[in-house]
């Protein structure tokens, strides 16, 4: 076990808040969601998933200070053609803005607003449009996790197996909310058939990856990532990842998947695999820290 107090004080928490872990999360439900509604392609599903990639965008951009910065920012760059293509924070916007609008667009042909014709209704219903959201929500969800790779001296989150974990935890919260909406007759239960199957397997391969991601990090070579396996497995977020993120938000639904078929049961199976989603996220952020400097 680190003893922290025994390092030189340049091991200390990231300090991402909520802010971020709710924007990693709706990003993550948005872009798995978009991934799973080619198979699904219900209108009711479409207006969640556009509010929560609306919502998870401006809380990134939020959280960048003043909210105009970041758009003048990209703007003025467009305008002297000097775009960094390096950035990750540059493409991670780019690829968000390019998913509400079209998000947007997708949500006002299910609507019927603007955009009334049986053409319309025709694209919305066609492989090529869903698989082009598709395609666009897996990489938006890539993005959440890579953003988090790029962080520098962050060792915990310098592994691949991060946008892996995200893929797997959106797609847990993805089908949860799938779930809720079969439940509530807001989604055709005809076209979700296959969902308490595809969550069991979901459930299977986050639950293997969180194993993968925390067991490399007990491995590294590097303090940072050490540190923050401990606080995850016996630490400060221990309480969260153990009941929040491994029982109530894995073991739990997946219990509860295989043992009934309760519409009730299902419902409270399917918020808590949503929360754990998010605490998944927040306990993640919350045990980086950055590797010592040690003179």
């Amino acid at each position: 076990m680190i003893e922290l107090t025994s390092l030189t004080p340049q091991l200390q928490a990231a300090h991402w808040g909520w802010t971020i872990a709710i924007f990693l999360w709706l990003v993550g439900l948005a872009g798995m969601g978009f991934f799973l509604n080619y198979w699904i392609r219900q209108k009711n599903f479409v207006y969640v998933l556009t509010v929560s990639g609306i919502i998870g965008t401006l809380l990134v951009v939020s959280h960048l200070g003043r909210m105009l910065n970041l758009p003048i920012a990209v703007f003025s760059s467009l305008m002297d053609l000097a775009l960094n293509l390096q950035s990750w924070m540059l493409i991670g916007i780019c690829l968000l803005s390019i998913l509400c609008i079209a998000s947007v667009f997708y949500s006002f042909i299910c609507a019927g607003i603007f955009f009334k014709g049986e053409m319309w209704q025709a694209m919305a219903q066609s492989n090529w449009f869903n698989g082009i959201f598709a395609l666009l929500g897996v990489c938006c969800t890539i993005y959440s996790g890579f953003l988090l790779t790029q962080a520098v001296g962050i060792s915990l989150w310098n592994t691949a197996l991060i946008p892996l974990l995200w893929i797997m935890s959106g797609m847990a919260s993805s089908i949860g909310c799938i779930e809720l909406l079969m439940i509530f007759k807001l989604i055709n239960p005809d076209t979700v058939r296959w969902s308490r199957r595809t969550a069991f397997w979901v459930e299977i391969a986050e639950l293997f990856t969180i194993f993968a991601f925390v067991h490399v990090a007990l491995g590294s070579a590097l303090t940072g990532a050490r540190a923050g396996a401990e606080s995850l497995i016996s630490g400060p977020q221990s309480t969260m990842f153990w009941f929040g993120v491994i029982i109530f938000g894995s073991v739990i639904p997946l219990l509860l998947n295989l043992l009934t078929r309760s519409h009730k049961i299902l419902a409270c199976s399917a918020v808590l695999g949503i929360i754990g989603a998010l605490l998944l996220r927040a306990s993640i952020l919350f045990a980086g820290y950055y590797d010592p400097i040690i003179f």
